[in-house]
């Protein structure tokens, strides 16, 4: 059998390593060609390796995985896409189908069933297991309600971790590289796409969809 090339996208290194762990024992042929630590290197990484399958994580700073996936997807041809987070929910998952996305799981699962929804993926099915992904939050309308990652660009997103983590504008600049009048802008922004109001409506949507 020949070798099964394996990317994965976590911004947490020891993630990333129990990633690793679970892959290779027991699947000689599966190897990690490489590990990165958020979408802007998934996809420069997606690239210059062309793997097989490609794991990444949905919510990361500089570009999430699901704008990782759409990127991936156009650029290396055949490639299967899982996505972990560490919030499941029936309208992520629904979003993550509609993109085009293989399989689909919470962190929590994938000590248990990471080998086989690689194996189903490389196998051609889909892998929408997830025992998480069917209760979706009871206060939210499921026709309505879409998650913040399939409503903000990467950069969006970088901006409301931020501010949910409590940074102010001139923190933001300073970490992200951009002038504060930027930074107003990518918040107003944000404000509008979530229709809120609040510094506290980002910090709830942000535990809410995962995002911090």
């Amino acid at each position: 059998m020949s070798d099964v090339r394996i990317l994965i996208a976590d911004d947490h290194e020891l993630v990333r390593k129990g990633l690793v762990s679970i892959l290779t024992d027991g699947h000689a042929e599966w190897k990690v060609v490489g590990e990165v630590a958020n979408g802007a290197d998934a996809i420069e990484q997606g690239r210059i390796l062309q793997p097989d399958v490609a794991i990444l994580d949905l919510s990361m700073p500089n570009c999430g995985g699901f704008q990782a996936a759409q990127y991936l997807r156009e650029s290396v041809p055949g490639i299967r896409i899982l996505i972990l987070t560490m919030h499941a929910a029936a309208p992520i998952l629904r979003h993550l189908r509609k993109a085009g996305v293989n399989a689909y799981l919470a962190k929590n699962e994938a000590p248990q069933m990471l080998v086989l929804a690689i194996e189903r993926i490389l196998a051609g099915e889909p892998f929408f297991a997830s025992r998480s992904a069917s209760r979706a939050p009871e206060d939210l309308s499921l026709s309505e309600y879409v998650p913040a990652q399939f409503l903000l660009t990467a950069r969006e997103l970088d901006v409301m971790r931020m501010l949910a983590l409590g940074k102010s504008n001139k923190e933001l600049a300073y970490e992200l590289d951009m002038s504060v009048r930027t930074v107003e802008t990518h918040r107003a922004s944000v404000l509008k796409k979530l229709n809120v109001e609040s510094i506290g409506d980002i910090v709830r949507i942000a535990v809410r969809d995962g995002v911090i």
